[in-house]
């Protein structure tokens, strides 16, 4: 490429700002918006938290699908917009190899088509600027719509797990229904030796009953039919200790089913609080490199406008050629990365 110093005191050299600081700008860009597609994908597909407590359900569900909206937002728009200054590029690339090709054979008109270069050099800051400017208000949005739901969740975090919260007070409900499980059999045992007759029989099917607490798929309290047989054969005490056995046993299980959604529920409510603060850090992310984006087109902008009006002293064509000449290569490298990029964001 003509140095400044061969090219005469009239010639400004159209390569002083290199394409490919605007290259890194935008795989600084690409990278945050990767990012924030994956953890929009995340977001938008997220479980729903069910919220414990009946007068926060509706609030936690519109907070929640409001997170997912802007998801499918960023996903739906965001993500064409970055792809849109990709393209850009390669449009950028594609003039210069066509200013390239003229250039050599009439360089006489080499000004002419740098003008006009430059002009759409213009509009590709311009689309820049627009689109840096409207992905801050859409930044605001999901910092707004994820505090609601970070804030939702951890309420229902707190509800949950706090030392007060469901899970305790199930917990220590679940263990006081476990002593007076225990309490139950032993009475029964005691009722069954006085009455002399059927201990085994009455004891095996309680054993067989407990085993089933706790576990899934499997009736509370053993078989019915069972459990009525012994009753009907069984003396007033030993009948009347089997049923309060039975009976807590039953709310018993249902504790240990209660518990088990409860924790469910409470690992649902921190990965979504998690999820969705990554969602939107990472969506603010992106905001920077897409300002930067457009600061570089401005630059660039600036440059080659600047040689355009330089450019007017005779001879000055033949020199303006080579200029174009040596920045075709540079576009045409920066192309190429822009293709990597395009297809690490679009898949294609």
């Amino acid at each position: 490429m003509t140095s400044s110093s061969e090219a005469g005191p009239g010639i400004v050299p159209i390569g002083s700002l290199d394409p490919i600081a605007l290259g890194r700008a935008v795989d600084k860009l690409v990278t945050a918006a990767l990012a924030a597609q994956t953890w929009s994908l995340v977001c938008a597909a997220e479980v729903a938290v069910q919220a414990t407590d009946k007068n926060e359900a509706q609030a936690m569900r519109t907070a929640q699908e409001d997170v997912r909206d802007s998801a499918r937002a960023y996903l739906g728009t965001q993500v064409p917009g970055v792809v849109k200054r990709l393209v850009d590029i390669r449009s950028a690339a594609a003039l210069f190899q066509s200013m390239q090709t003229l250039a050599a054979t009439a360089p006489e008109q080499s000004a002419v088509c740098l003008d006009a270069v430059t002009k759409d050099f213009g509009n590709f800051q311009q689309m820049a600027d627009e689109f840096a400017k409207v992905y801050e208000s859409f930044c605001e949005q999901v910092e707004t719509r994820g505090t609601t739901l970070a804030d939702r969740a951890g309420a229902e975090i707190r509800r949950l797990s706090a030392g007060k919260g469901k899970i305790a007070a199930t917990t220590r409900a679940l263990k006081d229904m476990q002593q007076t499980v225990s309490k139950d059999l032993d009475d029964l045992i005691e009722a069954s030796h006085k009455a002399g007759k059927g201990a085994r029989k009455i004891l095996d099917s309680v054993a067989d009953s407990l085993r089933g607490i706790g576990g899934e798929g499997k009736p509370a309290g053993g078989s019915t039919a069972v459990h009525g047989g012994i009753e009907d054969a069984s003396s007033g005490d030993v009948g009347k200790a089997l049923q309060n056995l039975r009976k807590d046993s039953e709310k018993l299980e249902k504790l240990y089913k209660e518990l088990a959604g409860l924790q469910a529920g409470l690992q649902t409510a921190v990965k979504v609080e998690s999820d969705c603060n990554a969602y939107v850090r990472s969506v603010r992310a992106v905001a920077g490199p897409a300002r930067a984006v457009a600061n570089m087109w401005q630059q660039v902008y600036a440059e080659y406008a600047t040689a355009v009006v330089k450019h007017t002293r005779p001879g000055d064509s033949a020199a303006l050629a080579k200029e174009i000449d040596g920045a075709a290569v540079k576009w045409e490298s920066l192309l190429t990365q822009t293709k990597a990029l395009s297809a690490a964001i679009t898949g294609n």
